[in-house]
């Protein structure tokens, strides 16, 4: 049985192992992560095969107690919204780790930009299939932490200011929307 956990989380495994590798061993490096974003893709081919057009409703739902404090709930499903987006965000990612493979902007440094590209995703597939609000928070948060990291890492002349702006944005616009939430 496919699960939703499986597509959100064989990114984050994929990522810890990138982590490990040497960083001198460059071309395991990208095998790892192009792996793991084949593999995530196959759940996730996996999961729309599965997918019955005709069903209201969630599916593949999962419901459990997360944060009891605050009656925050590990719930998430597909639904004709969340599951192309959810199939299009793992495909994205195996394109841009394909053409990334011999075109890592400067300052080229493959394991990291692969990690956080994993990271993304994680972000990206848990935002997409959240059924919380909490929990579509801490999603959407750390799909802001790689892209912090890439923007000032790898973006253009103006990488610096662009990542201060991205951060001051989102930080105000995250704490207004988690008080909103809360």
């Amino acid at each position: 049985k496919i699960s939703l956990t499986l597509a959100i989380f064989t990114p984050l495994v994929g990522m810890g192992i990138v982590l490990l590798i040497p960083k001198k061993n460059e071309f395991a490096t990208k095998v790892t992560a192009l792996v793991t974003a084949l593999a995530t893709l196959g759940v996730g081919v996996g999961i729309t095969a599965r997918y019955n057009i005709g069903t209201e409703g969630l599916q593949f739902a999962q419901n459990k107690s997360w944060i009891p404090l605050i009656n925050a709930r590990y719930e998430i499903g597909l639904d004709g919204i969340g599951g192309p987006m959810l199939l299009l965000s793992m495909f994205i990612t195996v394109l841009v780790i394909i053409y990334s493979w011999d075109h890592f902007p400067e300052p080229a440094s493959p394991k990291a930009f692969l990690a956080l590209m994993l990271l993304l995703e994680v972000g990206m597939n848990g935002t997409f299939i959240a059924q919380d609000l909490i929990l579509f928070f801490v999603f959407f948060e750390i799909v802001l932490l790689p892209m912090f990291f890439m923007i000032g890492v790898w973006g253009g002349p103006n990488r610096k200011y662009a990542s201060l702006k991205f951060f001051l944005f989102t930080l105000f616009g995250s704490a207004l929307m988690l008080l909103g939430f809360l």
